[in-house]
Parts: structure tokens; C-alpha cells; sequence
């Protein structure tokens, strides 16, 4: 059975939404998360961060690569366009922005505003911050505008990966209603059964 790491208010939230959209048996291993910065935020899972997952003897970390290894050997060609589909080339896209720009602004908020306590020494970094995350929620705008999901008219993984992103940035008060269809895009998807057990077991 597959084994999940999990800790709550983390990226394994995006992992836990997968495995319940999938309907995947799977085994919740709870681990308290590390807030001491000295150490590097190093976490207890077997890679130091979240999530984790466990198949067998395999163990995997980054959330992009746990979510292409779930759909490549059980999602049995569910929620992503099939090799060749004209929607793949915006899945792909999609799938590896949410964590390879989206979220970097995220992750710099976080930083200088949760978890130090000189963010006002750092107000410059922080506003400019807030204007590139801006621009990238601008992008997701126009697509959302035109699709009701990211690759088109099917809800996809893509919309799992982004969907995480865009909740972190609304609990930070980063994604505001100057984008309104993300915020309903975000709204739809948060609206989903599997999405509120993933957000239940971050609660427990």
C-alpha cells in the first residue's frame, strides 16, 4: 500500500488530494513538522522535507515527481491528456509552474514574514515579492479566463499541483479578488470532496 508522510499545512496536502481524486488506497503516516529555522527546517521523513511517499522497497520526494510517479503506475490514464493529445503541452506546462515559478514568491513570504521576526527590515524584498507573485497569478488569470481548467475543459492533475499553490497564496493574503477568475478557479477546485479530505486530514 502506498504510504504518504504527511504534515499538516504542507505540500502534502497536494499529494493526499491526488491519491483521494484517484481513489487510491493509501496509508496516512502523520509526522510533526519543523519550525526551527537553525536547523534548516530539516524534516523526520526519510528525504529531510514533504511529502514523502513510500510504494514498496521505492521512496520518492518533490511533489511534481510523486504526482508524474502516482498517474504513470495508477492512474490508469486519468487526470492527465494522453502522450500526443493537444492538451499535453499545457499540462506539462502548467504542472511543473506551480512549483517552479509560482511558488517562489510563496516560499519567500513564508520565509521572511513566518518564520523570522525582522520582516520589517526586509519590507523592500517583501513588496517586490508581492508584485512578481502578482504577474504570476496574472498568467494563471488568462488562462482560467478562457478554460475552466488549466489544460482546457478536463480537470487535471495540473489543476492539483497549481490548486496547492494558489491556496498557500490566498492564506497568505497574496491571491486577491484584483484576479477574480482565479479566485473562483481556486474556489471550484476547493470545492472538490477530494480537496476537502486532503484539507480534513491537515486538520486532525
Amino acid at each position: 500500500m502506498l504510504r504518504l508522510h504527511f504534515a499538516p499545512l504542507t505540500r502534502s496536502i497536494r499529494i493526499k488530494w491526488l491519491l483521494e481524486e484517484l481513489a487510491l488506497p493509501h496509508e496516512i503516516v502523520r509526522v510533526a513538522f519543523n519550525r526551527d529555522g537553525d536547523k534548516g527546517f530539516a524534516q523526520d521523513t526519510p528525504a529531510g522535507n514533504f511529502p514523502y511517499l513510500e510504494d514498496g522497497d521505492i521512496g520518492l520526494s518533490e511533489s511534481g515527481a510523486i504526482v508524474q510517479y502516482i498517474l504513470e503506475n495508477y492512474g490508469e490514464g486519468r487526470l492527465e491528456p494522453a502522450i500526443g493529445a493537444p492538451e499535453r503541452p499545457a499540462y506539462l506546462h502548467w504542472l511543473h509552474f506551480s512549483e517552479g515559478t509560482a511558488a517562489n514568491a510563496i516560499n519567500t513570504i513564508v520565509w521572511l514574514t513566518l518564520y523570522r521576526d525582522d520582516a520589517e527590515q526586509h519590507r523592500a524584498i517583501i513588496d517586490a515579492v508581492r508584485g512578481t507573485a502578482d504577474q504570476t497569478f496574472g498568467k494563471v488569470e488568462t488562462t482560467v479566463s478562457a478554460h475552466p481548467y488549466l489544460a482546457g475543459g478536463a480537470f487535471t492533475a495540473a489543476d492539483v499541483m497549481m490548486g496547492f499553490t494558489l491556496w498557500s497564496a490566498k492564506m497568505l493574503g497574496l491571491l486577491t479578488d484584483a484576479h477574480p477568475k482565479t479566485v473562483a478557479y481556486l474556489d471550484r477546485l476547493m470545492a472538490r470532496r477530494a480537496f476537502q479530505d486532503a484539507i480534513a486530514e491537515s486538520q486532525r
